[in-house]
């Protein structure tokens, strides 16, 4: 008996569980000087995140911060409002000149990247969780396993360094991987951005 509901527990549960996106807009800036920018590869955390309590651990997928950058990327591309350097020619462009977009997340120096790259404007990102989610029992039986997104990006001028904006993102499902939860929720997250910046 103990079995079966078990099982009725890892197979229960709807499509997403939870889902939050939260937009901030830098309301004393002056949003239409912001022409042209550069989505970098996000922040990722180093290790998995492993005991995060009540017996939860994370796995989180190792490109995740390249993976979540390419989907900001390519939606910002579809708003039409930024001319959005190429992530590919980007990384090529920096290559040239010894340098990787991880120099630049570590120092926070984006006023070089924007001379370097021609930019107004980059956007970075921080990832929180990227990947599954569960829960050990002390028998080692894995229940609640989930998928969990959870990111935040802003878009920084570089001349001011001032934060023109900020997304939120977090979500998680029983039903998809991280990577069609994360472009759902981005897809969410810049028509909330756009409708409050058009």
């Amino acid at each position: 008996m103990k079995k079966y509901a078990i099982l009725f527990l890892l197979l229960s549960g709807c499509v997403t569980i939870e889902n939050i996106s939260e937009t901030e807009i830098n309301e004393n800036f002056a949003h239409n000087e912001i022409q042209k920018i550069a989505v970098i590869m996000f922040e990722t955390p180093t290790d998995d995140k492993g005991d995060t309590g009540h017996d939860s651990k994370s796995i989180i997928d190792p490109n995740a911060g390249a993976v979540l950058a390419d989907m900001t990327a390519r939606e910002l591309v579809k708003w039409g409002k930024y001319a959005v350097v190429d992530r590919k020619a980007l990384e090529e462009e920096l290559g040239l000149k010894n340098l990787r977009e991880e120099d630049f997340l570590h120092t926070g120096d984006y006023s070089s990247l924007g001379r370097l790259s021609g930019v107004d404007a980059v956007v970075v990102g921080k990832v929180d969780d990227f990947g599954l989610s569960y829960k050990s029992l002390s028998f080692g039986l894995v229940v609640s396993l989930v998928t969990k997104v959870s990111f935040a990006v802003r878009c920084i001028d570089i001349t001011t360094n001032e934060t023109i904006w900020t997304v939120n993102i977090k979500g998680t499902t029983k039903n998809d991987s991280e990577k069609v939860l994360a472009s759902e929720l981005i897809t969410k997250a810049i028509k909330t951005l756009k409708a409050k910046l058009d």
